[in-house]
């Protein structure tokens, strides 16, 4: 067990090592310009150069706006879906909104946007909490519909009213699904926000990929790009340790 466990964590770190390693040789065999895909050596050096100066104080940028986008559309998808759950007739009203939402870039909305708000960094907020939002609703109001009937009737059976019996029994019973919406959410709010700087501009690390692709600095464009990977592979790694010790009985 422990062999196995130790090769499911080491395999995906081969895997990243081979290809970091054939993309090094490819470029300097074939005489790939800098200016189109630069060397893992070219972006891990922009990468030590420009982190300080200009990387990471966009990165916080970004962050920033993950952070308040997620706390506050998680909340509102979860609220969606509990009402939701409760009354079939708002699910049909709901859910096709709900889906449409997720569908759509919300960057594509942004100059829709622009015309109400302006050029206000709250606009990247509301891009992430309109990506997130729909996403964590759908999946916990799945979790929240299919609820064993045998436990909603023992919860009849001792006279507990309908929403004792959604906080101690339907609850409990879609955290599998929920932490599916808030892992789902997590990847979603980093690409929203990425899409937000790029559309928007203020800072943030979308936003400095595309002023640096455009100058032709790809080395410096990739860096932040492996930032944003780290970011977002970082916020998803923590819900799912959470999740790991929410839902022990998992």
């Amino acid at each position: 067990m422990e062999k196995s466990k130790i090769s499911r964590r080491i395999a995906p770190w081969i895997v990243l090592i081979v290809i970091i390693l054939l993309w090094q040789w490819i470029c300097t065999a074939f005489h790939v310009s800098e200016h189109l895909i630069p060397k893992p050596t070219a972006i891990a050096a922009a990468l030590h150069d420009k982190f300080a100066l200009s990387i990471w104080p966009d990165a916080l940028v970004s962050i920033r706006v993950m952070l308040i986008g997620y706390v506050i559309a998680v909340p509102i998808g979860f609220v969606i879906a509990a009402i939701a759950s409760q009354f079939k007739f708002i699910v049909r009203m709901v859910l096709p909104i709900l889906i449409l939402l997720m569908v759509t870039p919300m960057a594509t909305l942004v100059p829709e946007f622009k015309l109400f708000l302006g050029v206000d960094p709250s606009l990247k907020i509301i891009i992430v909490i309109l990506q997130v939002a729909p996403v964590v609703a759908v999946n916990t109001l799945t979790g929240f519909t299919y609820v064993p009937q045998k436990k909603l009737d023992v919860m009849r059976g001792f006279g507990c009213g309908r929403w004792e019996t959604f906080f101690r029994v339907t609850v409990p019973n879609a955290m599998p699904q929920i932490f599916t919406g808030l892992k789902l959410g997590s990847i979603l709010c980093t690409i929203a926000a990425m899409s937000a700087d790029l559309s928007v501009g203020q800072g943030g690390l979308g936003y400095r990929i595309s002023n640096s692709a455009a100058v032709s600095a790809t080395d410096t464009a990739f860096a932040a790009i492996v930032v944003a990977a780290i970011i977002g592979v970082l916020f998803y790694s923590l819900i799912a340790i959470i999740e790991k010790k929410v839902s022990v009985w998992n």
